[in-house]
């Protein structure tokens, strides 16, 4: 069903849907599901060509299936989504948490993949991070990220 929305819905509904895919995302067996849906296809498009919340959102549950399951990576590779993420981490419009997010997962992509190496966008994006806050939790993402290369 929210695969069914983040596809088919009104605006509203599909970033809706996109936000709960990225809350069920953060488990395994979760992502796996949604990926068995049809949801890693869904997530691309909208990361591709939703408006600026459903691009954050997408690119959010993109990334935590690609850290927790790594049985999404294949899909995720087959389904264009190197290209929209990488576009992402440069476009002009988006968001830096958007552009984060693009970034974290090409990362995360990239330590399983050695033929997906993570480019410099991606290292300066995460690089950014590390003066933040110790207590802002995407400076403690973008260490995971970094260390995880």
């Amino acid at each position: 069903v929210l695969v069914s929305l983040a596809r088919d819905g009104n605006e509203a509904q599909k970033e809706n849907a996109a936000g709960a895919l990225w809350n069920l995302s953060a488990n395994d067996d979760n992502s796996v599901a949604i990926a068995a849906a049809g949801g890693i296809e869904v997530l691309i498009s909208l990361a591709r060509d939703g408006n600026e919340g459903q691009k954050e959102i997408a690119a959010f549950a993109l990334g935590n299936m690609i850290e927790v399951a790594s049985g999404t990576h294949e899909g995720v590779v087959e389904a264009g989504g190197v290209a929209v993420l990488s576009s992402l981490t440069q476009e002009a419009g988006a968001s830096d948490l958007c552009k984060f997010s693009a970034a974290i997962a090409l990362v995360y992509l990239a330590c399983t993949r050695p033929d997906l190496p993570a480019d410099d966008t991606c290292l300066s994006l995460l690089l950014s991070q590390l003066d933040k806050p110790k207590e802002d939790g995407w400076r403690r993402d973008s260490i995971n990220a970094l260390l995880a290369l």
